[in-house]
């Protein structure tokens, strides 16, 4: 392999590996963007019924109705499909070429000449159009020739193939099985058969798919089907064999075909041919089919057209509509003038269609007058192999090296650039509802006398009660008693050392001793069991964590259970415990810093294992390590029955010893939890103008704290509506939903 190739193919490799973490980073933005729909889905939901609800005040109900939830949702599921689309672009595994034209333009012999295949495989016919099925052609490095053949489920059948017919033809409710789509078809409405293309359509469905249903129907839901004979598979993917006869029906009932195979250009790298059936003939759902494909499966569009040797032109009837269709895949997502070219497929005096290079050259040079845009138009005989490969594949796969990864930067940012605005629509709808519940309580706000006086009674109710759980806390510590919470793990870890100590019986003893760590040697088997024991107890009693962390919930618990008695902080979220804390030091406001600071510092506090107890407990484990241990084997001949003796009696000594220790040490969180919330008190209480920020925080709380007093008027849906538009906004924040560094 030369150096250009290495250089090509190791770029398209890295390209295609770089393309996985976004993919990944976009399911993430995909989950939680469902997540957000949910929310704005209940909101909605609350939305509608406040406004039929008889209680509710005729200015909150119009309010109610000023919020833009059908836009939301709308724009919602469009950022849906352009993620999943761009998902499935850094999703594939090679960069995709896919072929696009009218039948009859060569789209065929141009596959046939890059892949190497044989008209057996990829079928080309003079009667009109011959593939029937959409394929996708990998290289196959191996050599061997074969493909896959997927088939459609009746359920994918109908809905994906024949349900089309009945919505554009108007024939009524779709088949629900195939036993109803068996049955006569009902006839083409008078409505529609006024229209020639209407009655071709319905001919189609009818002479195509009804009347060969016997020839196909068995192949439905059949599951994936192998075949290794290249002969073989033009069955499954043409309409016709080589002669011309309309003889194959399988093609009907596939859904896609994977074909592998030897590409006679040693410089493609990871990249793949997709090869769509030509455009033109009458079946329905074909341009939406195409859309689908080139939107979510193809990196670069080769437009295929044979200008007529008699003389020919860009037409408006075949080649603007088709590049408007290839437009509509990824629409201004990505400009389709820069991931496409024409291919005009040049044919010499000596075919059967004559020479065409005069109207070659004329129509790349009046393709500027059509709005028909690409990166550039080539000139190549299709038919050869040499200049399909040099002078079409070349130069298409250098391109797509030199600025594929510009192209998913530019189609990523604008997925990116839409998200970003989404959200901005979402916060401009959400911040109408957080206020409109909120109408009408200047009046409140006014009567700061009243706040004053319910802020006295509050704070000298909070103080001397948080006074009192520490003098609790200072008590329990001074007295070292002991935690129930860390005891009970302690037990449990013991328990488990017990009941799976990992002493080995006699007969493993002498496996281990033959074996090849063993070395024949009792003395080294021993050895291997101590070091065994000494991990599986460390192990076991690391699960003591879980105690540490049962202790630390207990105490901000506790915390919690005040500020929500005494303080009436319960009526600002439905959180307790940790994530009552937690919630507290990620919304208070900045400006009350010292109580911010107060709730973080109590938040964060942990305790763990490896901190406090592990340094301590491998103390207790020497016993158990071979050079440290001080229950030998015996030095002359020592035997099975004495490994196991001593393993035994050390594990019991072992266990006995740590519980121990652990146990006259399980004061010591309790003393922990004591200065975590010591120092949260003197925060939230001694620091300096702290009652100052007290006030100011309650203040700006006060209808949710004293509702009753500051707004007996609000109606009680009002808390819930507020409690779902900040779940809204949560689920809304910008890091959810940015899958671009």
């Amino acid at each position: 392999m030369n150096a250009k190739t290495q250089t090509r193919s190791v770029r398209i490799a890295s390209i295609i590996e770089k393309r996985k973490p976004l993919a990944q980073r976009i399911e993430k933005v995909e989950t939680n963007l469902q997540s957000l729909a949910s929310e704005m889905g209940q909101l909605e939901n609350s939305r509608n019924q406040l406004i039929t609800a008889a209680n509710t005040e005729p200015r909150i109900a119009d309010a109610l109705r000023q919020i833009d939830f059908s836009r939301i949702n709308l724009s919602i599921f469009t950022e849906l499909e352009n993620l999943k689309k761009l998902k499935a672009r850094f999703n594939r595994q090679n960069l995709n070429l896919g072929v696009v034209g009218i039948a009859r333009q060569g789209k065929s012999r141009l596959l046939r000449s890059l892949s190497g295949l044989s008209s057996a495989v990829i079928p080309d016919g003079h009667l009109g159009h011959c593939t029937g099925v959409c394929s996708t052609i990998y290289p196959n490095e191996n050599g061997d020739t074969y493909a896959e053949i997927g088939f459609h489920t009746e359920q994918s059948f109908l809905k994906e193939v024949i349900a089309p017919y009945y919505k554009e033809l108007d024939l009524g409710e779709a088949p629900r099985n195939m036993q109803d789509f068996a049955a006569s078809l009902p006839p083409l409405p008078s409505s529609k058969a006024g229209v020639p293309t209407n009655q071709a359509k319905y001919d189609y469905l009818v002479q195509k798919y009804h009347d060969n249903l016997r020839e196909y129907y068995r192949l439905l839901g059949q599951p994936s089907l192998t075949v290794n004979d290249p002969e073989q598979i033009r069955q499954y993917v043409a309409q016709d064999n080589t002669s011309g006869d309309r003889v194959f029906f399988n093609y009907l009932a596939v859904k896609q075909v994977t074909i592998f195979c030897p590409f006679p250009n040693p410089d493609t790298g990871k990249i793949a041919l997709v090869d769509m059936p030509g455009l033109g003939d009458t079946g329905v759902g074909a341009e939406e089919q195409l859309i689908k494909t080139l939107g979510e499966s193809v990196d670069v569009v080769l437009f295929m057209r044979l200008p007529k040797s008699t003389g020919d032109a860009w037409s408006i009837y075949t080649d603007i509509p088709l590049y408007e269709i290839a437009q509509n895949a990824l629409k201004d997502r990505l400009p389709i003038e820069k991931w496409s070219f024409m291919i005009l497929n040049r044919t010499s005096a000596s075919s059967e269609k004559g020479d065409n290079s005069a109207q070659c050259q004329f129509m790349e040079e009046t393709l500027p007058n059509y709005p028909i845009k690409v990166i550039n138009v080539i000139t190549a005989d299709c038919s050869n192999s040499e200049e399909a490969n040099t002078k079409i594949l070349d130069r298409v796969l250098d391109y797509l090296t030199n600025n594929i990864e510009n192209l998913d930067k530019e189609y990523a940012t604008f997925c990116q650039n839409g998200l970003n605005q989404l959200q901005i629509q979402i916060s401009s709808e959400l911040d109408k509802a957080r206020q409109i519940f909120n109408q009408g309580r200047a009046t409140n706000q006014g009567n700061f006398a009243e706040f004053r006086k319910l802020f006295r009674t509050l704070w000298n109710n909070l103080v001397p009660q948080l006074i009192e759980l520490l003098d609790s806390l200072r008590q329990e510590s001074d007295a070292q008693e002991v935690n129930t919470a860390f005891q009970g793990q302690v037990n449990l870890a013991g328990q488990a050392c017990t009941e799976d100590s990992g002493i080995p019986t006699i007969e493993e003893i002498e496996i281990m001793r033959i074996s090849p760590k063993g070395q024949q040697s009792y003395q080294n088997t021993y050895n291997i069991y101590l070091n065994q024991m000494r991990t599986n107890l460390s192990q076991k009693f690391a699960s003591i964590d879980v105690g540490l962390k049962e202790l630390i919930e207990q105490t901000k618990s506790r915390v919690t259970n005040v500020l929500v008695d005494a303080g009436r902080l319960g009526n600002i979220t439905e959180l307790r415990g940790s994530e009552f804390i937690q919630f507290m030091a990620e919304n208070m406001p900045d400006s009350c810093n010292r109580l911010k600071k107060g709730f973080q510092i109590l938040s964060k506090f942990d305790l763990s294992y490896s901190g406090l107890f592990q340094h301590r407990i491998r103390q207790q484990l020497d016993p158990v390590t071979p050079d440290k241990t001080d229950v030998p084997l015996p030095s002359d001949s020592p035997t099975a029955e004495d490994v196991l003796e001593r393993l035994t009696v050390l594990h019991q000594r072992v266990v006995y010893d740590c519980e121990n220790a652990l146990s006259g040490m399980s004061w010591e969180p309790g003393l922990a939890a004591f200065g975590m919330v010591e120092e949260f008190i003197d925060q939230v209480l001694r620091s300096e103008d702290v009652e100052d920020e007290w006030i100011d925080f309650l203040e700006g709380e006060k209808e949710r704290v004293w509702p009753d007093i500051f707004d007996p008027k609000r109606p009680k849906p009002g808390q819930e509506w507020q409690n779902l538009v900040e779940r809204a906004t949560m689920a809304n924040q910008g890091n959810l939903i940015q899958f671009l560094n």
